[in-house]
């Protein structure tokens, strides 16, 4: 609601000559098909965002599980390195 202007003032409640500013209609004078269209697209919305959402959880764990492996890797390649005879 950021982009409306400020609300009515004091003496524009009061003063019968102001004229009345237009409402926003009521749940139930609006059209039930564009009601349940705007619901739908709620929905999709946040499916979208869900699944989004997920799919960076799993590029951060394969990307988590590859560096793992890496090191994995690294520590077997420093043990083998010390455990020669020729190193000591």
């Amino acid at each position: 609601m950021q982009d409306q202007g400020p609300g009515p003032s004091l003496t524009e409640l009061h003063d019968p000559a102001a004229p009345v500013p237009a409402e926003t209609p009521s749940p139930a004078e609006i059209d039930p098909i564009d009601r349940l269209n705007r619901a739908l697209q709620r929905i999709s919305f946040a499916l979208d965002k869900s699944r989004q959402a997920e799919q960076r959880k799993n590029v951060d764990t394969q990307e988590l599980v590859a560096n793992v492996d890496v090191l994995i890797s690294r520590v077997r390649d420093a043990l083998a390195h010390a455990d020669r005879p020729e190193d000591k």
